[in-house]
């Protein structure tokens, strides 16, 4: 009989566990589908049910902490959220606009994984990791394309993260120190500011045109009005960048110029070119519309080119001006026209130049004192009220040259001579033979003027007196 139930139980026990099995199996499979499912919904962007899955797991998790198959499904789902924040945090480092980021900082604040200070943190340094791969985008190469790039991309969207931020972590008025960023917006913002400043100190003495410079200082201008609206108004912090912008840009161009009449002075020829006359113009008329360099310059190409350098700088200069620099640009505008007169100088006193070469180099020099100077001067006053009187004022810079032009004129008065020498170098084109200190034709009047003396001295002398004192009369109007 004990045998028989023995039997009877181990009939027994053998349905009971394989309906246990059974139902194991059932219910694993359950769990593995919900699992593919939430993984499905991550995937495709269903973040609010997968969400609503990874709380019933969670759920399902703390009520049978001992069951392996809900332990096993509740790591698999914390894997998977792994993978569901990593996108999330994708979309904050992308171009979204304001309904994204309240959607995305509301299912992180499901999650619960960051605390409110962290999120306001994390926010923040998203959205910059976005604005920098903007910038890192733009072609660095062309200083005045990148800094139009990064002025627009502040501008739009920096603005539109500093209001984000608003709209998302409103103020607590509770004075719950969870709800209190300590200023970090402020501070963000600061660090954003200061990097902007930053770039435009680097790259704004890389550009090379006037003109550029003066669009890149309106954008800048009107971006930060822009920034205004939300408290980030720095345009009380840009002229010092674009003054030092504009002194290097106007100084680079001086010093071009000066060497460029350097060199063209050092290989000139000093051979006579055509004559072209003065320009119908006053000099250091500011009003004047027209400011046409003297035409007579053209003779003088070591002058030509340096006008040119200096013309060339102003045009750059023009459309960005600094008040503020007006007295300091004149100094540099004088100092080059002083480098010029310096090179003049030394060029006088290290080169040896034949009697005709020495008249063309002083002719150079008087055009320089009264055609290029006044002409530098002209320029400088088209760009400063008051500026041609600043450059004129300043005469000592050709003192110099001044001295070399009088002394030249009084060492090299004409000497008289009389007429058959003349009339021997105009037909023939060189000076007569010289035979102990005297010419031919000299000696030949002196002979011819003794034979008349001897004949006629004894009838004729008081005519003869006369005749001598009117001929010394006549000599100096010769």
């Amino acid at each position: 009989m004990l045998k028989n139930i023995d039997y009877l139980i181990t009939l027994l026990e053998c349905p009971c566990t394989n309906v246990i099995a059974y139902y194991d199996d059932h219910f694993l499979c359950e769990k593995r589908c919900k699992f593919l499912y939430f993984c499905r919904c991550v995937r495709n962007g269903n973040y609010d049910e997968a969400l609503d899955l990874e709380a019933f797991v969670g759920k399902l998790s703390t009520m049978h902490p001992k069951l392996p198959v809900i332990q096993a499904l509740a790591a698999d789902v914390r894997l998977t959220t792994q993978s569901l924040l990593s996108q999330l945090l994708q979309k904050l480092r992308s171009n979204i606009q304001l309904p994204e980021c309240l959607r995305i900082i509301g299912y992180l604040r499901r999650i619960g994984v960051f605390s409110e200070y962290g999120m306001r943190l994390l926010f923040l340094r998203c959205r910059e990791a976005w604005l920098t791969g903007i910038l890192e985008d733009l072609d660095q190469a062309n200083p005045y394309e990148y800094l139009k790039g990064m002025i627009n991309c502040h501008r739009m969207h920096l603005f539109d993260v500093v209001n984000q931020y608003r709209a998302i972590f409103a103020d607590d008025t509770s004075g719950s120190e969870e709800n209190y960023d300590g200023g970090l917006l402020f501070s963000w913002a600061m660090h954003q500011i200061t990097s902007h400043l930053q770039t435009l100190k680097v790259m704004l003495p890389k550009i090379t045109e006037g003109g550029s410079l003066s669009n890149i200082l309106d954008q800048c201008m009107y971006c930060a009005m822009g920034l205004g609206w939300v408290g980030l108004d720095f345009r009380g912090l840009l002229p010092s960048l674009f003054e030092e912008a504009v002194l290097n840009l106007f100084s680079k161009n001086m010093s071009s110029a000066v060497e460029n009449f350097q060199l063209v002075l050092d290989s000139h020829r000093w051979v006579p070119l055509p004559g072209v006359g003065f320009s119908a113009h006053t000099v250091g008329d500011e009003n004047h519309e027209d400011v046409t360099p003297p035409s007579n310059l053209m003779e003088h190409p070591p002058l030509a080119v340096f006008i040119n350098g200096v013309s060339a700088a102003m045009n750059e200069l023009r459309p960005c001006a600094p008040i503020s620099l007006k007295h300091v640009l004149a100094q540099e505008l004088i100092k080059g026209l002083q480098a010029v007169s310096d090179s003049l100088l030394l060029y006088n006193t290290t080169r040896v130049l034949r009697s005709n070469e020495s008249g063309l180099f002083l002719s150079l020099c008087r055009a320089f004192i009264e055609a290029a100077y006044p002409h530098c001067a002209t320029c400088f006053g088209r760009c400063y009220l008051g500026g041609a009187t600043l450059i004129m004022d300043a005469k000592n810079v050709y003192n110099g040259i001044s001295r070399l032009l009088e002394t030249s004129s009084a060492r090299e008065l004409p000497k008289p001579v009389n007429n058959v020498e003349s009339k021997s170098v105009a037909e023939n084109g060189e000076s007569p033979k010289m035979e102990n200190g005297e010419t031919p034709d000299a000696k030949e009047s002196e002979a011819v003027n003794s034979e008349e003396v001897n004949e006629e001295g004894t009838e004729e002398g008081p005519t003869l007196q006369t005749d001598r004192e009117d001929t010394n009369l006549e000599k100096p109007l010769e």
